[in-house]
């Protein structure tokens, strides 16, 4: 972190210093209340950030560590080595950390199921961006309060209106042209949806049926999930599972918000012309990365329109609902990074076990 946001932390280094009092709680106090009253850093001050919490956490009290995790678990910049010493330190420190920071991996989610404390596993339980692996780990677990955290997922919320109105021929548009007109497109739904605050954020777990589809790789089983998950017309899913360019495809993983691993790991399975080129599949990620959820789902609302305008049949799957925006929704479509959770939500339907379902697939 740079000198001039620290003047209380070099009085006290200053201090300690010239009485040899030791002030290293209080440093640590003070480190973590500048680092969160900032919502963004620098590179370079998020890794001085690091290294010093790092050395002070190793002396700090189970209070100390605490109060620290409780600070840093909401912080989007929250170095990963630090999330990652204190997911690993005692329940206490450590839930508000599993429960929210965004700085941990689904790896580390699963590796925290995969301990056998459960209350760590009801702390990831509760995230709204727990990975599939997670997922699988926590139903396998005999715990009647990790089943009960399971089950009070289910519940689904109301489905909020879009800023940006439904427009089928955008859909289509979208759907035939070509990567620059597509930019295009979701450069002009970023400016006309702005900013898209007070959206609700989404549950987790819809969308899942659409990576075991993918990882399946039985025929027809993409596309099926994508109408069943987005709600739209089977022809319109058919068109965005079987497009090589794997466009559509980051579209559709991007208003479920999956995730940017998830959504390479369907690309890749999906389409042999993505998995042998790695130049693509980092375009791909870019692309992910840069999407404005809101145009995602603006998108999905457009395909949606153009199967009800076509007088297709009208399906009755899974309910979802994918209407929550977040902190990325930019204007441009390759200019800016998403830092968004992957929440989205649960089908009103039961599904089975995710367990079960990968040993079907």
């Amino acid at each position: 972190m740079s000198t001039p946001r620290l003047p209380h932390v070099q009085s006290l280094i200053g201090l300690a210093r010239s009485n040899g009092i030791d002030v290293r709680q209080t440093l640590l106090r003070v480190l973590v209340d500048q680092f969160v009253a900032e919502p963004q850093h620098s590179a370079a001050e998020i890794t001085r950030f690091g290294e010093l919490v790092l050395h002070l956490i190793a002396k700090a009290s189970e209070d100390d560590r605490a109060i620290v995790a409780a600070k840093l678990a909401d912080h989007p910049q929250t170095p990963t080595a630090v999330a990652r010493r204190l997911a690993n330190d005692t329940v206490r420190v450590a839930f508000p950390i599993l429960a929210r920071s965004k700085a941990l991996s689904e790896d580390d989610m699963y590796q925290a199921v995969r301990s056998g404390d459960a209350e760590r596993a009801l702390a990831v339980a509760s995230r709204a961006d727990l990975g599939l692996a997670a997922l699988v780990a926590l139903e396998e677990m005999d715990d009647p309060r990790v089943g009960a955290a399971l089950e009070a997922r289910q519940s689904e919320p109301t489905e909020p209106e879009l800023p940006v109105p439904a427009d089928a021929e955008l859909g289509r548009r979208f759907l035939d042209a070509g990567p620059s007109l597509r930019e295009s497109i979701i450069a002009g739904l970023a400016l006309e949806a702005g900013s898209g605050a007070g959206f609700p954020a989404a549950e987790p777990a819809a969308g899942r049926s659409i990576e075991l589809a993918a990882l399946s790789r039985r025929p027809g089983a993409l596309a099926e999930a994508i109408a069943d998950d987005l709600r739209i017309d089977p022809v319109i899913a058919r068109r965005i599972a079987e497009d090589e360019t794997g466009e559509p495809l980051v579209v559709a993983a991007r208003a479920l918000d999956l995730g940017r691993e998830a959504a390479i790991r369907i690309l890749l399975f999906a389409h042999a012309a993505v998995a042998t080129s790695v130049e693509r599949v980092h375009g791909l990620a870019a692309l992910y990365d840069a999407l404005p959820r809101m145009v995602a789902v603006a998108l999905v609302q457009s395909w949606r329109a153009a199967g009800t305008a076509v007088a297709q049949p009208q399906r009755h799957g899974r309910h979802v609902a994918v209407h929550a925006l977040d902190g990325s929704d930019r204007i441009g479509a390759r200019q800016a990074a998403s830092t968004a959770p992957r929440p989205a939500n649960r089908p009103a339907m039961p599904l089975r076990p995710a367990s079960r379902r990968l040993k079907d697939g």
